[in-house]
């Protein structure tokens, strides 16, 4: 008997082994004809202690996976722990003393958090799941919870509702692209009735996908928060000082973000198979699984990842931008309007501005020369007129002023007191009241007869238009730039507008080159980078755009201070050719005095 069992055995294992090496459709085939001859073969052929040899057998067949699985004992992987001491040791070789602190101590939370995972929580996890709905949903929400706390704890920036944002864009970007996975790829409308994929298949894939989502997260958050809060905070501002409305201003940071949040799985997705291998192709190959059912499931994981972290990213953007601009006024969120608002940087930066208003500046003087005789104007109505105004952030109270067309009115005072705030809240870019402080609840502007409140802000600052002195710091070229404003929707209302006038009251269209062509500005410097011109050059570039845009209005904020004396003549002989109606800040009282029969002298309150 042992010798005939033993000779089933090595039948067997033989005939296993051939089995495996047939193509799916041979297997299907041997296995129908072994149906049909079983139950004639089976009792004359087989004794009942041959039983659990075919058992064996059979097992092995069904599952072949299992054979060729390797596992790790507790030997083996304390023995790989080796490598993490090592890298920790060079680190420390090289004086990367925090780095390599940093790593051990992350690498044994990882393993805490594994093993603990692994042999105390999953199991119990799908046994309590299973197939539940409303416990897979409580488990992707625990989860997205956990993932964005942690997204907020590596932001340079925090605000008081932060966690709730990143909660929204994870549990949007995850839980949509993991509904597609379950309901249209696991279980395909082509087969309804196969079974709703349990915990051990959701569990695992979610997982992945949240920790996909909290590396876009972090990534994106910082191209945002930098944007609106940081050092880009002056691009969306020069932008939106050039007629852009809040998506034309925030659109080139949105790009900068998903492109940042996608760019990991691009380039993973690119290498992927030639240059390394997956993590869950290689786990599913040592766990026992087939070559082409592990690259099979290893294609479904990274289009499933690239689709929630362009959702993630995108959520995120859009629940920022709402959270950062003031829809109303299509202008930044000032910083002291931010609740909680703090930045992880030591030098200060924005931690604490909330309360700057609590003891508000003392009011600045307002007080209008003319220091000569201006034709009269008095039956015109003004282009602008501003009456009985408060500006918020300095507390400056302007009692009145009027800008008739071809004024020029130079405004001059000390340092601080708050002359390029006055023309930025003419722009509309600051806030003209706030729910922290009652003011200019009497006031009145006006653009053309117009109260300021029936104009859209976008429209307004296209036509009232601030020209800052410092350098634009925006990616591309000024002919770029040019050309990006040249696209806002409300440059195409204006076109309509003008092209309803009557014939002789258009204007010639001109270009910021021919502008520019007399102010010693070479040809070259439309087409290089903004970074790679000199500061007057960048200067000269920016004024030049905006005078091609014929705003009624241009609010000039030292537009020539990093400007030569020649080039400064030349510039301010253009602005008086072109009659330009322009509000100007300098602390040149030479320049103001040339330019402006008007003055504005702000002071210092006497008590």
């Amino acid at each position: 008997m042992w010798k005939r069992e033993t000779e089933m055995r090595v039948s067997l294992d033989g005939a296993a082994f051939v089995y495996r090496s047939l193509s799916l459709q041979a297997r299907m085939d041997v296995g129908a004809a072994a149906l049909q001859k079983w139950p004639l073969v089976m009792p004359s052929r087989l004794s009942a202690s041959s039983m659990p040899i075919v058992s064996s057998w059979t097992t092995s067949i069904l599952r072949p996976e299992s054979s060729s699985s390797t596992s790790l004992d507790p030997t083996q992987l304390a023995s790989s722990i080796s490598t993490i001491l090592v890298t920790a040791g060079l680190l420390h070789v090289l004086d990367l003393r925090a780095q390599s602190r940093r790593m051990v101590s992350a690498a044994a939370r990882m393993s805490a958090q594994l093993v603990l995972m692994g042999t105390f929580v999953l199991a119990p996890l799908f046994s309590f799941v299973s197939t539940s709905i409303p416990k897979m949903l409580a488990w992707l929400i625990v989860v997205a919870v956990l993932a964005s706390r942690e997204a907020v704890s590596r932001s340079k920036y925090t605000y008081g509702g932060q966690m709730l944002d990143c909660f929204v864009a994870v549990i949007g970007g995850v839980g949509l692209t993991l509904a597609h996975l379950v309901t249209c790829v696991l279980r395909t409308p082509l087969r309804p009735s196969s079974a709703i994929p349990g915990a051990e298949t959701v569990v695992p894939i979610a997982g992945m996908l949240f920790g996909s989502a909290l590396s876009a997260t972090s990534l994106g958050m910082s191209i945002l928060l930098s944007n609106f809060l940081g050092g880009g905070r002056e691009r969306v501002e020069l932008r939106l000082s050039r007629g852009a409305n809040v998506w034309e201003a925030a659109l080139p940071a949105v790009r900068e973000a998903v492109e940042a949040a996608l760019m990991p799985t691009v380039n993973a997705m690119a290498a992927a198979g030639i240059i390394f291998m997956p993590g869950m192709m290689t786990g599913q190959i040592l766990g026992g699984s087939s070559p082409s059912q592990a690259a099979a499931y290893q294609l479904m994981i990274y289009f499933a990842i690239a689709a929630s972290r362009t959702l993630t990213a995108i959520f995120l953007a859009f629940i920022i931008i709402a959270r950062m601009f003031d829809l109303r006024r299509q202008a930044l969120v000032p910083w002291r309007w931010i609740p909680g608002l703090m930045t992880s940087e030591k030098t200060g930066g924005t931690r604490g501005m909330n309360n700057r208003f609590a003891h508000p500046p003392p009011h600045s003087k307002f007080s209008l020369i003319e220091q000569a005789s201006p034709k009269d104007k008095t039956l015109l109505p003004p282009l602008l007129r501003v009456q009985q105004l408060t500006v918020e952030s300095t507390n400056l109270f302007v009692p009145l002023l009027e800008v008739h067309a071809g004024d020029r009115i130079g405004i001059s005072g000390r340092s601080g007191i708050g002359k390029s705030q006055l023309l930025r809240a003419l722009a509309r870019l600051d806030p003209l009241s706030s729910d922290h402080r009652p003011i200019n609840a009497g006031s009145a502007i006006t653009f053309l007869g117009h109260s300021f409140s029936d104009i859209d802000p976008a429209e307004w600052r296209s036509k009232v238009m601030w020209v800052s002195q410092d350098r634009p710091t925006i990616s591309g070229t000024p002919r770029d730039f040019y050309e990006e404003v040249s696209s806002y929707r409300s440059r195409h209302l204006s076109k309509m507008i003008e092209n309803g006038e009557e014939e002789h009251l258009q204007q010639p269209l001109i270009t910021p080159m021919e502008i520019a062509r007399e102010w010693n500005l070479p040809a070259k410097t439309w087409d290089q980078p903004w970074n790679a011109v000199s500061g007057g050059e960048a200067q000269r570039l920016s004024l030049a755009i905006a005078l091609s845009l014929r705003p009624k209005l241009l609010l000039l904020d030292e537009p020539t201070s990093s400007c030569d004396v020649d080039t400064t003549s030349k510039i301010e002989m253009s602005l008086v050719e072109m009659n330009a109606t322009i509000v100007m800040v300098s602390h040149s009282e030479k320049q103001l005095q040339r330019l402006c029969p008007k003055m504005v002298l702000l002071s210092s309150s006497i008590a």
